[in-house]
């Protein structure tokens, strides 16, 4: 905000000193004298007259703007209102016997309180006896981004399967997009001018898919046809047929050289990003006082922020110490021994690619498995 808002106080010693300045005639002002009156009375008045001025900045403003007024500001730029509500992504640890099947057109897994979500893609089971799959909510809002080790059933049940959970929160939930997504919306708005340009492209699919965060040039493949990767805000994919329809409603704003004479796109490809997937497993002491599903909760909340691909910049590196002191600054973790934390090495993530936590297994100093209050987490899920 330009308009610094100011004290009485200041005012009126301002207004003072000004007054003082251009005469000799008064030497003191006493606290119930008239000069003091007028003074406070010019002093409030010209402090209503900044906070209006700072009122109207803030609606000319996106950076001083919030709530209602950033929404003001949005109409004042010409930028679409707020996105509607969303749902949020994870990952699931599936175990099942050897080649039992998960299909994403099938199977639905449900947490506690009735969050449904569904298979990115298909998932076999290998010779380990587990593996991980990435869902995403059927519904939307906030409510959606569960607790870890709440995902915990699946229909139909498909033969061979033993047990599924979710060892890392889910995340990208939203009632509605909240202000500092909105407030970067509105500066970056005008890129759509920007005609050709990544930025350009991001806001033509965003005006067609609120969910859409960003696009990544990918450059071109050998067909010679420019591929971009869409990152959706909650760190979910699009199937092959909602990047097709989204390719296809944006033809409109591509260049006659991306089109053939049938008006169909021919020149770009929409892929989704491609994920760096870490998984973590580590040892810690939790004080007795705490309850360990709230810490856990807390370190994966801390480790969301640290690993927010929304700011994420390419030769960024994850780094594992970066990892081990989030986990350690958590209120109730008393002790984290770095010899069993892994990842225990910097984890390089690829160009044009984005970090996500995978797995997230904590263990008790001896090495086994911090059950949940739920007794979720059995030793069948993690078999030796």
């Amino acid at each position: 905000m330009i308009t610094k808002v100011q004290t009485i106080s200041q005012l009126k010693q301002l207004f003072l000193e000004l007054f003082i300045n251009k005469t000799d005639k008064i030497s003191d002002i006493s606290d119930n004298s008239v000069v003091n009156a007028v003074a406070y009375g010019v002093s409030k008045t010209a402090q209503k007259a900044i906070k209006d001025i700072a009122i109207v900045e803030s609606h000319i403003f996106p950076d001083s703007a919030a709530g209602t007024y950033l929404d003001n500001s949005a109409t004042l730029f010409g930028v679409p209102s707020r996105k509607e509500a969303s749902g949020s992504s994870t990952y699931v640890r599936l175990v099942a016997d050897s080649g039992t099947e998960y299909l994403a057109s099938e199977q639905v897994f449900t947490n506690y309180n009735g969050i449904q979500f569904s298979l990115e893609e298909d998932v076999t089971i290998g010779d380990l006896g587990w593996g991980y799959g990435k869902v995403k909510s059927i519904d939307t809002g906030s409510r959606t981004n569960v607790d870890p080790n709440s995902i915990v059933t699946v229909s139909p049940e498909p033969t061979g399967h033993i047990g599924v959970t979710n060892e890392y929160r889910a995340i990208g939930g939203r009632d509605y997009e909240d202000d500092e997504m909105f407030r970067e919306r509105i500066k970056k708005h005008l890129n759509i001018l920007s005609k050709q340009t990544i930025a350009y492209f991001t806001e033509v699919f965003r005006e067609i898919n609120d969910d859409v965060l960003k696009v990544i040039n990918m450059g071109n493949n050998e067909l010679g046809q420019r591929v971009l990767s869409i990152v959706l805000q909650n760190g979910a994919s699009l199937s092959e047929s909602e990047l097709d329809e989204l390719l296809d409603e944006a033809k409109g704003y591509f260049s006659i050289t991306d089109l053939n004479r049938y008006g169909n796109t021919i020149g770009i490809v929409l892929q989704n990003v491609e994920w760096e997937e870490i998984d973590m497993d580590f040892r810690v002491q939790i004080l007795d006082s705490y309850d360990t599903d709230e810490v856990r909760k807390q370190i994966q909340i801390n480790l969301t922020k640290y690993l927010d691909f929304r700011f994420w910049e390419d030769g960024q590196k994850v780094e594992w110490d970066d990892l081990l002191n989030i986990v350690k600054s958590v209120d109730g973790v008393r002790y984290v021994p770095d010899t069993y934390f892994s990842p225990n090495t910097d984890v390089a993530v690829q160009t044009l690619k984005l970090p996500r936590i995978r797995g997230f297994i904590m263990r008790d100093l001896d090495g086994n498995i911090i059950a949940d209050n739920n007794n979720v987490l059995l030793p069948i899920f993690y078999p030796s």
